[in-house]
C-alpha cells in the first residue's frame, strides 16, 4: 500500500513547526548552560577565571529562555511550503517544490525514522531532529489511510497537544 501527502502546508502548521524547532534548540542551549554552570562552580572553587563562565552561562540561559518561551509567529504566509511525501515499501520520499520550478528530494528508509510526532493537524516524521522532520499534514492525505501510516511506525509514535498559542 502507498501513503501519499501532497499540497501546500497550512500557515498554522508552518508556524507550529517553527516553534517546535525553536524549542528543540532552546533545550540544547539549556543543557549547554548547565555545563557552563558546572564549569563556573569548578572555576570558582579552583580560584580561576569564573567570570567568563558566568557571563557565558547567563547569555546562553537568556537565549534559551527567549527561544523556548517566544510566542508563535503571527503568520508565515509569505513562505510557501509545497511537499509531496510518499511512503511506499521501505522508503519515505519527500519532494519539496521550490521557487523557480526547482525541487529538493529526500529519500529515507522507514527504519531511519526515529520517531513520529502526531498532532491534531499533522505527523512529523523525525529522522534526525525536529529541525529535519518531514511534515505530513493530515488534510493533505491523497492516498492511503492514517491507520496504515500509524501501523508502519508502531512504537515510535508520540502524541503531542497543539497548545502553543
Amino acid at each position: 500500500m502507498v501513503v501519499e501527502f501532497y499540497g501546500d502546508i497550512s500557515d498554522y502548521t508552518k508556524r507550529r513547526a517553527d516553534k517546535l524547532r525553536k524549542r528543540f534548540f532552546a533545550k540544547w542551549l539549556a543543557v549547554l548552560t548547565v555545563v557552563l554552570i558546572v564549569g563556573l562552580l569548578i572555576a570558582l572553587f579552583a580560584n580561576g577565571g569564573f567570570i567568563v563562565f558566568l557571563i557565558a552561562a547567563v547569555v546562553l540561559g537568556c537565549v534559551a529562555a527567549v527561544l523556548y518561551f517566544a510566542p508563535m509567529r503571527k503568520t508565515m504566509e509569505k513562505v510557501r511550503w509545497t511537499f509531496r511525501v510518499t511512503i511506499e515499501g521501505d522508503f519515505v520520499t519527500c519532494t519539496q517544490y521550490l521557487e523557480g520550478g526547482k525541487t529538493a528530494v529526500k529519500k529515507k528508509r522507514l527504519d531511519q525514522i526515529k520517531r513520529v510526532i502526531k498532532t491534531n493537524y499533522c505527523y512529523y516524521l523525525v529522522y534526525n531532529d525536529i529541525s529535519n522532520a518531514i511534515i505530513c499534514e493530515r488534510c493533505l492525505l491523497k492516498r492511503g489511510t492514517f491507520e496504515y501510516l500509524e501501523s508502519l511506525f508502531t512504537g515510535r509514535i508520540r502524541v503531542q497537544n497543539d497548545s502553543f498559542e
